[in-house]
């Protein structure tokens, strides 16, 4: 079980209440307090729980895993796929492309292409 795997696990509502029991079991076991910022929260929760004698802690940790496992979204499932690029916009119309060369850019040499307010003015 990896924190770093899925970064959204703790945005739930459900999840939170279910840490938070956690939290305040672990506090009262071992005295120690765990941040809900802290991003090796769940690491953590996990290893109390391995650690605990409480029937309770672990059942926690186990609807906690499940929970967040459900509420995962479908982006982090899934590898992500290849997007296509997107055209820059300025207020809401396209951007020229570009130059295709990387050594050849428009802010070379002496007509330099500046865009201003969405129009084209050439520049020196």
């Amino acid at each position: 079980m990896s924190g770093g795997i899925n970064a959204h696990w703790l945005m739930h509502y459900r999840v939170v209440t279910l840490v938070n029991q956690c939290r305040r079991l672990i506090r009262d076991e071992f005295g120690v307090k765990l941040a809900l910022t802290d991003p090796r929260l769940r690491e953590a929760l996990n290893d109390y729980a391995g650690r605990s004698g409480s029937a309770e802690l672990r059942r926690l940790i186990k609807q906690i895993d499940e929970e967040a496992d459900e509420a995962m979204p479908e982006s982090e499932a899934a590898p992500p796929a290849e997007r296509p690029p997107t055209r820059r916009m300025y207020r809401g119309q396209p951007l020229p492309d570009p130059p295709a060369e990387p050594g050849a850019s428009e802010d070379s040499g002496p007509e330099k292409t500046i865009i201003y307010r969405g129009r084209r003015v050439r520049g020196g």
